[in-house]
């Protein structure tokens, strides 16, 4: 059977002038034809012989992708030599030891990576160093246009070494997966079969060529067969899509990240469009689903015409492979009218064990065994064996979860001199991959997990990461989480799940959210609603620095793990450069030291001030704290920020350089001991006028009379009761707190109050909701001011202390948010610091069995609504009036929102014990 070698020369002859490799630069772009390539293979083969080298020497690759990396590696097959590619992100001290590990007698290294390669062979005098693209303090550069030998190419056994590949996190123990030219043969020839790749193919490539799949689709089969291999000198979106536009590209394979990222901008441009747009979408993305389920007909390239446009003009192959590919994205793009062939395969495999067919509508899957592949599930010991899950998106299952075996000729004959290793993975010719799944009724096969990282509680449970990580992945909020199974002191092993985030901070800017820990808390409580108790996040570190992942973008969970219990996940960072805390130039600035020394008098935690500390994240500032810290400073400093601006102050450093006054400007400096006097008196050209919502009586009764009506409703269909409409003050200014369960809260209370109550109430609340015109109006109408205090607190707080210093009764529901489980969560500071300032008692409030109706994360319970079955309870307080605190004395806003939480929590448990 002839070698990689044999078949790229028969390539070449047939081809010469076609174009086999294309580089793609910002400014250019590279071309080399199958003649050309080939005879930089022969003459860098020459080169390599005169310097010694000799079939079956081990010789290491350091480089990127592009045309020196093929035609060294060409080079190497051609004389026999057994190619070891190296990742480029590898340290000297990792080279050196996969070096000695493989006993490498040569290693050719790009540009860019000779420093690293230099130091890695300064202790092995037996390893040649050669550069690829570059002379270097007379190290010799690899000849591409050397006078051949004439010797002709080695003609190596089927089962002889073509290259070792190292997996990635093996070099603490290294270990060479060896890869045949039988191994080579086999996966092109199954692969072609299975996909369909032909000599007239342009295969783009982002994955590195150190990598296995990257071998096969970018390297081992276009080369085989005539096609073209197109690579990116810089990768990033912009040139990506270039690419795929310019290079008319016809087979893309990548990893599940390109594929996520299509499928976000999808869904986010469809969010921006009207109701019109998103219903037409919606409606065209089920036809088609239900179409290709139903009649294999694919209107996808039609409906969707824009966004298959994105892969450019003659794209016919989309895989993907490397990691795991999330089921909901993969129907979503399905219904696209995207075949995306989902690939499964590992070095040990050279890089092929299945493959999903084209219109193949079981999205979940990895697809049936390429052909000459067998597979079996294994049980996993020590571990119950899981039923399968079900859903439309699976085929009937065969067989339980169990740890996935593997035969055939794609499967090495095993690690480079690791007998032990080899004994642990070779059971009986069969390969025991270490990953979990189970195979469907038509034998596709399911990908659930790693068998080294089922979490098992002590209860039994296994729980897979990766499909805890996919739901709560869900959450816009969140970027990237890690799952980790921990145990807090005095509980068994892996009791909890506990997760490492990394919010989205670019969908938090978008959607100008300051208080990211808010939000996240928020998105977890809802996903884990409906969860099993196992499988829910119990606790979770927010960190401000992407997880470290592989090149194909896994987690490295074991990486993770030791950070997270070595305490460096403790305090999050921030990674960007343009802020290092280190900067002495910065430091020394008197404006800067100054403004340090006031934020560390101000935080709780001024060990962590540091020019890249996050306001929120690290220096643990809620939204109010927030606020009352650019006060003082502004006060000190004799600025003011601008709004806009204080918008996007999101560390330290931003603060420090947004209160520098101009050049030559010297403002009036203080000392401020209590921001929010200084807040609330503030006027602002931009706030809503509170009086202007009141002008309109004819309103005010209509609205009143449908209030009438919601609350005999309410009393017919849920029981609805109130009580103590007593400790109501016959007039204004005060405010009415009540704790919030449900959807319907509002609308109950509003309900109750009477005439003389009801005529002044407002409410300031999210604009989200009310940006159309009818919606606006809607507002107005119900008397409800658009401010979202989540992205602009200072507004909602000036707002609700105009109206009250009107006189008029606030509706401010202290939580901020409806409670995830009907008890009453922690209060905000917003209702003391407004009663203590504009001297407005507060009317504590209590509702009980609103959540049974409309829970936060559920739906409408229609058997709520049997007369009298259901209980829903309204109680209102004596109202609480703070002292005024002695002059030049800071009111104590934590102690009195303590004070209004313990009422409402009392009142709550009140109504309980009657009822």
């Amino acid at each position: 059977m002839a070698g990689f070698y044999q078949s790229f020369e028969q390539a070449a002859e047939q081809n010469a002038d076609r174009c086999a490799i294309e580089v793609q630069r910002p400014d250019s772009v590279d071309r080399v034809n199958y003649a050309e390539l080939r005879s930089m293979a022969v003459a860098a083969s020459a080169f390599l012989a005169r310097r010694g080298a000799q079939p079956g020497q081990r010789w290491a690759i350091l480089s990127e992708n592009g045309t020196p990396w093929c035609a060294a590696y060409l080079a190497m097959s051609r004389l026999g030599l057994v190619a070891v590619p190296l990742d480029t992100n590898y340290s000297a001290s990792q080279v050196a030891k996969l070096l000695a590990d493989c006993g490498a007698t040569g290693i050719v290294a790009s540009e860019a990576s000779y420093e690293i390669a230099r130091e890695a062979v300064r202790d092995l005098p037996q390893v040649n160093l050669l550069l690829l693209d570059a002379d270097r303090d007379g190290v010799a550069r690899v000849d591409f246009a050397a006078p051949p030998d004439g010797k002709p190419a080695a003609d190596p056994a089927g089962g002889d070494p073509a290259l070792i590949l190292y997996t990635s996190g093996t070099t603490h123990d290294p270990k060479g997966v060896v890869l045949t030219h039988d191994n080579l043969g086999a996966v092109c020839r199954s692969a072609q079969q299975a996909v369909g790749f032909a000599s007239d193919d342009a295969v783009l490539s982002v994955l590195p060529l150190f990598h296995a799949l990257a071998q096969v689709a970018n390297l081992a089969m276009p080369l085989s067969m005539g096609a073209r291999s197109v690579f990116i000198e810089t990768i990033n979106t912009g040139e990506l899509l270039r690419a795929l536009q310019e290079r008319e590209i016809t087979v893309f394979c990548c990893v599940p990240q390109f594929f996520y990222l299509i499928h976000e901008r999808v869904l986010d441009k469809v969010s921006k469009s009207g109701r019109l747009v998103r219903s037409v979408f919606k409606f065209q993305l089920g036809l088609n689903g239900w179409l290709r389920d139903t009649f294999s007909l694919n209107l996808g390239p039609k409906l969707f015409r824009k966004v298959h446009r994105v892969m450019g003009p003659k794209m016919r192959i989309l895989v993907t492979g490397g990691s795991r590919f999330e089921p909901a994205i993969g129907r979503d793009l399905y219904r696209l009218g995207f075949d995306i062939l989902q690939a499964y395969g590992l070095t040990e495999t050279t890089g092929g064990v299945s493959v999903l067919r084209r219109g193949d509508r079981h999205v979940a899957s990895v697809g049936q065994p390429i052909d000459g592949v067998d597979v079996k599930i294994l049980p996993v010991d020590n571990h119950a064996q899981d039923p399968p899950p079900a859903d439309r998106l699976r085929g009937a299952a065969a067989t339980a979860v169990g740890e996935i075996a593997v035969r055939g000729p794609v499967v090495t004959p095993g690690y480079y001199e690791r007998v032990d290793a080899n004994a642990e993975a070779f059971d009986d010719g069969w390969f025991r991959t270490g990953d979990l799944g189970y195979l469907d009724v038509d034998q596709r096969l399911y990908i659930t997990g790693r068998a080294k990282e089922i979490i098992v509680t002590s209860s039994g449970k296994n729980i897979y990461p990766e499909e805890i990580e996919a739901h709560y992945l869900k959450a816009a909020s969140i970027a990237e989480l890690c799952v980790l199974g921990h145990a807090r002191p005095g509980e068994p092993a892996a009791e909890r799940l506990h997760a490492i985030v990394f919010p989205d901070f670019d969908e938090l800017k978008r959607r100008k959210i300051l208080n990211a820990r808010e939000i996240v808390r928020w998105e977890i409580e809802d996903l884990s609603h409906g969860m099993p108790n196992h499988k829910r996040i119990l606790s979770y570190t927010i960190v401000s620095e992407p997880l470290p992942r592989t090149t194909t973008r896994k987690l490295k969970r074991l990486e993770i793990e030791r950070r997270f219990l070595a305490g460096e996940y403790e305090i999050a960072s921030d990674a960007a450069p343009d802020r290092s805390p280190d900067d002495p130039q910065w430091l020394a600035d008197p404006h800067v030291a100054e403004a340090l020394d006031l934020i560390r008098a101000a935080v709780r935690e001024p060990e962590a001030v540091r020019g890249a500390a996050n306001l929120e994240l690290d220096l643990g500032l809620d939204s109010m704290e927030r606020v009352e810290l650019l006060t003082e400073v502004e006060a000190r400093f004799g600025v003011q920020i601008e709004e806009q601006t204080a918008h996007v102050l999101y560390t330290v450093r931003d603060l420090v350089e947004a209160t520098r006054p101009e050049e030559g400007a010297a403002g009036d400096r203080a000392r401020l001991e209590d921001a929010w006097p200084t807040i609330l008196s503030r006027r602002d050209a931009s706030d809503p006028d509170v009086s202007g919502f009141f002008r309109s009586r004819l309103s005010v009764w209509a609205m009143f009379a449908g209030l009438r009506l919601i609350h005999l409703v309410a009393w017919l269909f849920l029981g609805f009761r109130v009580r103590g409409l007593e400790n109501l003050p016959e007039k204004g200014p005060y405010l009415i707190c009540p704790n919030h369960q449900s959807y319907i809260d509002g609308f109950l209370l509003s309900a109750a109050l009477p005439y003389r109550v009801q005529r002044d109430v407002f409410i300031v609340g999210s604009s989200e909701y009310f940006e159309t015109r009818l919606m606006r109006g809607f507002a107005r109408f119900i008397r409800l001011i658009p401010v979202d205090p989540d992205t602009n607190l200072l507004r909602a707080m000036r707002v609700g202390a105009q109206g009250l210093r009107d006189g008029r009764v606030l509706m401010l529901f202290p939580e901020g948010e409806r409670s995830i489980d009907r008890e009453i969560k922690r209060f905000k500071k917003g209702a003391a610091i407004l009663s203590s300032n504009i001297e407005a008692p507060i009317v504590p409030i209590a509702i009980e069995g609103a959540y049974d109706v409309w829970p936060r994360t559920g739906s409408l319970r229609l058997s709520r609504l049997i007369p009298f079955v259901g209980r829903v309870w309204l109680t209102f307080g004596e109202p609480l009036a703070f002292d005024t605190a002695p002059a030049g004395a800071v009111p104590d806003y934590v102690e009195r929102t303590a004070e209004l939480r313990t009422r409402v929590v009392d009142l709550l448990e009140t109504v309980r014990a009657r009822s």
